[in-house]
């Protein structure tokens, strides 16, 4: 067992005490020397321990990394419990061993109440495929160490682990499927919206156990800067969410909830509201971002490469959409089959449909939020079909220009394999894509995995699981349907993508066991998703 793994769990005075031993080359003890006196160090120029945020790293490239660290020795107060004005010196390293012993990059940073105290370093010049530890020093203290990995080569087919999670609810239960996401040695996170929720923390009937004593700042509904700030600051404070976080990269995308509930663009007249939400979204979590967002328009979507195992495009289907269609479930005509009404909007289809299949790859995976494979919602084959207006579904048009793009491409042999990765409906889905969106029985272009939810969900219930399955006997592209808490972990390689959907079934107890309730795997050559125990 690493050090890694081992560690997690121990007390934060132990761990930062090993954590520091761990630095103890003569590399590490010259790093922790020369402190920096920041503007709120006391009189021997010692912060309270600072880092009590964590440390992450996020959107690897094949030389390039986002570290990412907070300054906040009291992370639950306003400015991390910082006087107004500090700034405060913080040093980073990142090195080729846990140790410390071969350090390939450092720098200093300064932080201020303008970002609320946050640390974003885009480490460049390191080399591909390759593991790297980081850590930061600032104000008499070490981070602990932080691993992180960069992109393999472009002609590189070497596999990849990696997780799909989304909806973490803190209110609503544990965080224990994170831990279980490090316990099974994951390379790299995609998480696809709702980091956090926006509504009020009290205690539910079914949920965590929620200290009655939190500051009365953390509690209300997320409407400033500063309550957004605070509500990261919050999630930032669940160990097994830490852990996952400086076990490996993320890459993150937005849904509804780091913004208000079914939010969209043209449904949020208060631009403020939004401008605040983007802000502290930037401030808090490890993305390249080329610039901060302006005002309340940040442009999210992005793309990577895995080697020529894999490209990965991560869409944003909540901040250019057109209004959904009103009234309840969708009917199969009429404004959800308006050709003028978008999803991702004019440009980022553009970007997608230049971009998908440009350069080889054998398997194309996109991240995004909500359901894309057509779900009939009636109850029964003989009601004529209906749909969610808040999915793909809802937007029909765009739905099969995309789906054209993919078939297109497949057509030419510029890709191959196409796997969408999905979160929001707080249901593990899993199931086939077909070509044409109006018809189910048209042939099969891909496979979709949605992700259950972290915790949004709550504690398994049978009986609302048991009437998912409806869904299953309606559309016979559905493979699966569950609503147990957790998340999808996927082994891919050359030759297919296996996916185990990991679950729990008390969100409630922290010590209640992660298991898997199923696994699925997607063949080189073959599309469609087929179900294996």
């Amino acid at each position: 067992m690493t050090a890694r793994t081992s560690f997690r769990t121990l007390p934060a005075t132990d761990r930062r005490r090993f954590l520091s031993l761990a630095g103890g080359s003569a590399i590490g003890l010259a790093f922790s020397l020369a402190m920096p006196r920041p503007a709120s160090a006391s009189s021997d120029g010692v912060l309270p321990y600072p880092f009590t945020q964590g440390v992450a790293s996020g959107d690897p490239v094949e030389d390039a990394v986002v570290i990412w660290t907070r300054i906040a020795p009291a992370p639950l107060l306003p400015n991390g419990g910082l006087d107004e004005g500090a700034r405060v010196r913080v040093d980073w390293q990142v090195a080729e061993d846990e140790r410390f012993h071969r350090v390939v990059r450092s720098g200093t940073a300064t932080t201020s109440a303008d970002t609320s105290h946050t640390v974003h370093v885009d480490v460049r010049g390191l080399r591909p495929g390759r593991v790297y530890w980081y850590r930061f020093r600032a104000g008499g203290h070490l981070s602990e160490i932080g691993r992180t990995r960069t992109m393999p080569t472009r002609q590189s087919m070497r596999p990849l682990r990696f997780a799909v999670a989304s909806c973490q609810n803190w209110r609503a239960g544990y965080f224990q499927t994170m831990a279980d996401v490090v316990d099974q040695d994951t390379e790299l996170m995609l998480f696809v919206g709702d980091y956090l929720y926006e509504y009020p923390v009290q205690q539910l009937a079914v949920g965590r156990h929620i200290d009655p004593n939190l500051p009365a700042e953390v509690v209300p509904t997320t409407m400033s800067l500063d309550q957004y700030r605070l509500r990261y600051a919050l999630y930032r404070t669940d160990p097994d969410l830490l852990a996952a976080h400086s076990a490996m990269p993320w890459i993150l995308s937005w849904d509804d909830h780091e913004v208000a509930n079914d939010y969209e663009s043209w449904s949020t007249p208060d631009l403020d509201r939004r401008a605040a939400a983007y802000r502290a979204y930037w401030e808090f979590l490890p993305i390249r971002w080329p610039q901060p967002p302006r005002g309340s328009d940040a442009r999210l979507y992005r793309r990577f490469r895995h080697g020529r195992l894999a490209q990965i495009d991560v869409l944003d289907t909540r901040q250019y959409r057109d209004p959904m269609v009103t009234g309840g479930a969708a009917a199969d005509q009429g404004p959800r089959r308006d050709p003028a009404r978008v999803m991702l909007g004019a440009e980022q289809e553009r970007w997608f449909a230049a971009g998908f299949g440009a350069e080889p790859a054998r398997w194309n995976l996109v991240a995004q939020q909500i359901l894309m494979a057509r779900l009939n919602t009636s109850a029964d084959l003989e009601t004529p079909a209906t749909f969610s207006p808040g999915t793909w579904d809802g937007y029909q048009a765009g739905q099969q220009r995309l789906f054209d793009t993919v078939a297109t491409s497949q057509a030419r042999g510029t890709s191959s394999n196409f796997v969408v990765l999905s979160g929001d409906v707080h249901c593990s889905y899993v199931s086939d894509i077909a070509a044409d969106t109006t018809d189910p029985t048209s042939r099969v272009i891909g496979a979709e995995i949605t992700s259950t939810s972290i915790t949004s969900a709550q504690d398994f219930n049978p009986v609302a699981n048991e009437a998912r399955q409806v869904r299953r006997r309606v559309n016979p592209s559905l493979k699966w349907a569950d609503l147990h808490c957790g998340y999808v972990l996927c082994d891919l390689d050359a030759d297919r993508l296996h996916a185990d959907v990991r679950v729990v079934d008390k969100v409630s107890r922290h010590d209640d066991p992660v298991f898997t309730a199923a696994s699925f795997e997607v063949y080189n050559g073959s599309p469609g998703i087929h179900r294996t125990t």
